[in-house]
């Protein structure tokens, strides 16, 4: 049976008349919470989206109660070839035999009771958010109609939940109208003993002042003073029916699908004093069991926690049980990194087991899948006729899974439904085995420093440091004129941005192990392959120097990386560009050989990428022409040779320019008015973003401030301006800003702030917390080039966005491709289901805007409307 929860009076009572009717046929039953650990009765309100298959291959059919499934997981039993009984609750879409308790006839009893009582006014306690709460609402009405008695919605007085607490919220809200009943139904006994409570606080006596009847005979209901009159629930009745119907279904009989009535007629009225009844004290004699169950409840449960929370025990082994009632247990652990095609059926490690027989041993050799756990060997050990069944909870906590516990035990009826010792026991020992996950890893730290000092975390190879003295040896025995020769290769993936962008970083970092297995494989054992940083790989070949021996090396390594690889379900192919630098006795240092290395791997990437290149002193004066151009940009950014050109963003209804986008521009000396193409990516390499981006920020609210002093502008236009990788992340881009505008003395909302996907999927909590910063202050955000990066919705939802910029490729084909045309609409589409406005990049004819304004985009620009400038009102 797949529950929410595993006790009490409702769960536990269905799983005791369960276990009677499968105890019948000599069967066994399975309780399988499909809730995690410290469920509460809000949450079961809403389906379970369960997913793992457990004990599949032992059950042949199931009992479903209330949420406790979806119909995904339901059709998927279905399938199996398991046949199904829900209980309590119908699962749209999912037709099958359904049993649920018969709440009018009770509540029939416990309104005509009060009736009889002279009671005229009678009013309504629940909690409305349950169906079942909701069948006895609509009964109370029926019988009052019955007898005459109107209905009044004002005598209805919502409880919050079904207990003492919700009971207490009713009754205060009873006060607040000035009590206008003389009587009482609540639909639930602990709802019911929270009014009294309520009303005795207030200074009323009951039943003079309100008399009561209550709803399903729970324990509370005869200690509370006055003890309660309520009807009897026997829900061990509704349980056995359920087993009674599969039990039907597995001998071939056809039972059709719809609801059936539990016990329907049979309810009875348990008369005490709330309701104007002579008094019935509660026996002494289960006084005493009670108090003796709590005590032993107590005990159990507190040496239980005590066991589990002692460091220097180890919890999987589960001697922790010898204290509570269970006779056996078995713990299986979710198995590390298991293949995608296992993802339907999991493997679950046996990671410990408990029997009262210390010679029993149920534990398997191997793995399991969770379709076949718990073992069968505990299932046998279950006897649903003395209420011993197998019951299963998941090792939960938080975002933290571990597995699933099982264990067999008695049935408990008395505790509350959330008051779980088993979901105590599932909780802490998730909580122990992250505990111990984190000791071992602090033990084992020290090692791991050590071995990340001079090995690559993500693939096992040296590092930079260990190579480069690998390398300086190789020198030194080179230098001796022994006639040592070795060489250095420097390798450079390419195409691994384009993996990390579109599978996610996950996949990059397998391909890259994937690609050092693939180097390593391929050269000798005396050689070094080396990862440096990203996705930069680098060989040094031992004994070995001539050009011709080390290129034909390199074109092994580059036939070997082509190869396809498969990551993340995904066949990928990735080439890799090589420097070759010959080892030599006149080098001073190591770096100067791996310089001259990564100088070819630059040459051979420029080329063509996924070539390979020999070193040569005339690609060092290409590398000094990068120095020099980073050097020139430099000077440019203190000498004022940036200079911004503003694009109009315009409303595509009318044409009126909304806003502008700031854009970067250089203005070399000698080469003229230069694009960001011919600079940015030195400017990048160099560091020079956020030095670059201060300024350009600064540069705009200036020129904008200027601008709306003279009229130039309205004050509603806004300033767009783009935030790179490297200045979002290590700028402080949210203080640059509000020093910016507090120097122009700008609202905030005059800045629009642009970022791209690729921006914040290295680290989404931190760039979701930084954008929300930047929100806060009221600028706006946007997000550029939309479609062309990483997982869009994934990202969006995440995010404070306020509008997209869909990219121009996309609008350039929208004319001619009906496809490019669909996914401009979803795009814009979804911006405005998620709130956001859309804007069109790169709009350069009338038949774009058209289109673009037929499909709801508010706001587009291109060279349609206007090229970038530098003042607005020049001219082009």
């Amino acid at each position: 049976m797949l529950t929410p929860l595993l006790s009490g009076h409702y769960f536990g009572g269905l799983l005791r008349g369960i276990a009677r009717a499968t105890a019948a046929v000599d069967g066994h039953v399975v309780a399988v919470q499909t809730f995690d650990p410290g469920v509460d009765e809000i949450t079961y309100l809403n389906l379970s989206d369960f997913r793992p298959p457990i004990a599949w291959r032992h059950a042949a059919g199931f009992v479903v109660i209330l949420n406790s499934a979806d119909q995904q997981y339901l059709e998927a039993l279905r399938a199996a070839g398991k046949p199904v009984v829900m209980v309590s609750q119908e699962v749209p879409g999912f037709e099958c035999p359904v049993v649920v308790p018969d709440n009018r006839s009770g509540t029939r009893l416990a309104v005509e009771h009060l009736i009889s009582h002279g009671h005229t006014r009678i009013g309504f306690v629940g909690w409305m958010a349950q169906e079942d709460i909701r069948e006895r609402h609509l009964a109370y009405q029926e019988t009052l109609a019955a007898h005459g008695l109107p209905y009044d919605p004002a005598l209805t007085f919502a409880a919050d939940n079904n207990f003492t607490t919700g009971g207490e919220v009713a009754a205060a809200r009873m006060l607040a109208d000035g009590l206008p009943t003389t009587a009482c139904f609540c639909a639930n006994d602990y709802n019911a003993v929270g009014v009294i409570r309520g009303l005795t606080a207030a200074g009323y006596a009951l039943p003079r002042d309100q008399a009561l009847v209550g709803f399903d005979d729970v324990t509370a209901a005869q200690h509370v003073e006055p003890n309660l009159t309520t009807v009897e629930s026997r829900f061990d009745e509704v349980g056995e029916e359920a087993g009674v119907l599969l039990l039907a279904m597995l001998a071939g009989q056809a039972v059709p699908p719809g609801r059936r009535y539990a016990r329907e007629g049979r309810s009875a009225l348990v008369t005490r004093q709330s309701c104007g009844c002579p008094p019935q004290p509660p026996s002494e004699t289960r006084l005493a069991a009670e108090n003796q169950y709590l005590e032993g409840a107590l005990n159990t449960q507190y040496g239980i926690s005590m066991e589990l929370l002692r460091s220097d025990g180890d919890p999987t082994a589960l001697q922790w049980l010898e204290r509570s009632q269970a006779t056996s247990g078995c713990l299986g652990l979710w198995l590390p990194d298991q293949p995608a095609e296992q993802a339907a059926d999991p493997l679950l490690e046996i990671a410990g087991t408990f029997h009262r027989d210390p010679d029993h041993q149920i534990k398997p050799d191997d793995p399991i899948p969770v379709s076949a756990f718990p073992p069968a060997e505990l299932i046998e050990e279950s006897d649903p006729g003395s209420g011993q069944i197998a019951v299963v909870v998941p090792v939960r906590l938080r975002a933290s899974d571990r597995g699933m516990l099982a264990h067999v035990g008695p049935i408990d009826t008395q505790k509350s439904s959330i008051v779980e010792t088993v979901n105590q026991w599932a909780a802490l020992l998730c909580g122990m085995l992250d505990h111990r996950a984190v000791v071992t890893s602090l033990r084992e730290q020290e090692d791991q420093l050590r071995h990340a000092a001079l090995y690559d975390r993500l693939t096992g190879l040296p590092n930079r440091t260990l190579f480069l003295e690998r390398v300086g040896h190789a020198l030194r025995r080179a230098q001796t004129g022994s006639g040592y020769q070795f060489g250095v290769l420097f390798l450079d993936l390419d195409g691994l941005k384009v993996v990390n962008d579109s599978l996610g970083h996950l996949a990059g970092d397998r391909l890259l192990c994937q690609v050092a297995e693939r180097i390593s494989a391929e050269v000798r054992p005396a050689d070094t392959p080396a990862r440096f940083a990203g996705d930069e790989f680098a060989v040094l070949v031992d004994g070995l120097g001539d050009t011709a021996v080390l290129t034909a090396i390199a074109e092994r390594l580059q036939e070997a990386i082509v190869r396809p690889q498969k990551v993340a379900g995904q066949e990928l192919v990735v080439s890799a560009s090589v420097g070759i630098a010959a080892g030599s006795s006149q080098y001073e240092n190591a770096e100067d050989l791996l310089r001259n290395a990564d100088i070819a791997m630059y040459r051979a990437k420029s080329r063509k990428k996924g070539s390979h290149a020999v070193f040569d002193v005339s690609m060092r004066a290409e590398a000094v022409d990068r120095l020099r151009i980073e050097t020139e940009l430099r000077h440019a950014i203190v000498d004022g040779d940036l200079e911004l050109h503003y694009q109009p963003i315009v409303d595509l209804a009318t044409g009126r320019t909304v806003a502008l986008e700031a854009l970067l521009r250089w203005q070399h000396p000698t080469r003229g008015l230069l694009p960001p193409a011919q600079f940015l990516a030195v400017a990048e390499e160099a560091g020079l973003m956020v030095p670059i981006g201060s300024w350009v920020v600064g540069e705009a609210c200036q020129q904008l401030a200027a601008w709306r002093r003279t009229g130039t502008v309205p004050d509603d236009l806004w300033v767009s301006i783009n935030l790179s990788d490297r200045q979002f992340w290590y700028g402080d881009a949210a203080a640059t800003v509000a020093a910016a505008l507090r120097q122009a003395r700008l609202p905030a909302r005059c800045i629009a702030l642009e970022i791209t996907e690729s921006v914040v999927v290295h680290d989404l909590e931190a760039a979701q917390t930084m954008l929300q910063t930047l929100h806060d202050q009221g600028l706006k955000l946007y997000v550029d080039d939309f479609g062309t990066g990483y997982s869009s919705l994934s990202v969006l939802r995440e995010l404070p966005i306020d509008a997209l910029k869909i990219d121009k490729s996309f609008v350039a084909d929208m004319a001619a491709s009906g496809k490019a045309r669909e996914l401009v609409r979803t795009i814009i589409l979804m911006g405005h289901n998620l709130g956001m406005d859309v804007i069109a990049e790169g709009i350069e004819t009338s038949v774009q805007h058209e289109l673009l304004r037929e499909l709801g985009c508010e706001l587009g620009q291109g060279h349609l409307f206007s090229r970038p400038i530098r003042h607005v009102g020049a001219a082009e």
